[in-house]
C-alpha cells in the first residue's frame, strides 16, 4: 500500500518549502499548466483556492484533493502587497 497521495488535479506550481509567509509561496510555474494559464507567477503567495483559505503547504494539499479536473475556481494570490484574484481551470 502506497502512502503517496494522488490528486485528480494539479496547478503546475513548484511550492516554496522555506517561506514563512502565511499562504503558499510559488517558487516556479510549469509551462502550459493551469497556474500558468491563470496568470499565476513565481513569487506569488497563494492565500485562497475557491472557498478554501490556504495558510500553508498542508492546506494546499488538502485543497487540491477537493477539486475535479475541468473545474474552474477563483484563486487569490498576494502579489506586491496586493491581493489579485485569477480564475484557474484544473
Amino acid at each position: 500500500m502506497s502512502s503517496v497521495r494522488s490528486f485528480k488535479v494539479t496547478m503546475g506550481i513548484m511550492p516554496s518549502y522555506t517561506s514563512s509567509d502565511e499562504g503558499l509561496k510559488v517558487d516556479g510555474v510549469s509551462d502550459g499548466k493551469p497556474a500558468q494559464k491563470a496568470g499565476i507567477l513565481a513569487g506569488d503567495l497563494i492565500v485562497q483556492i475557491g472557498e478554501l483559505p490556504i495558510k500553508d503547504i498542508q492546506a494546499y494539499m488538502v485543497a487540491l484533493g477537493k477539486f475535479e479536473k475541468g473545474q474552474s475556481v477563483p484563486v487569490k494570490v498576494k502579489r506586491n502587497k496586493e491581493v489579485v484574484t485569477v480564475m484557474l481551470t484544473f
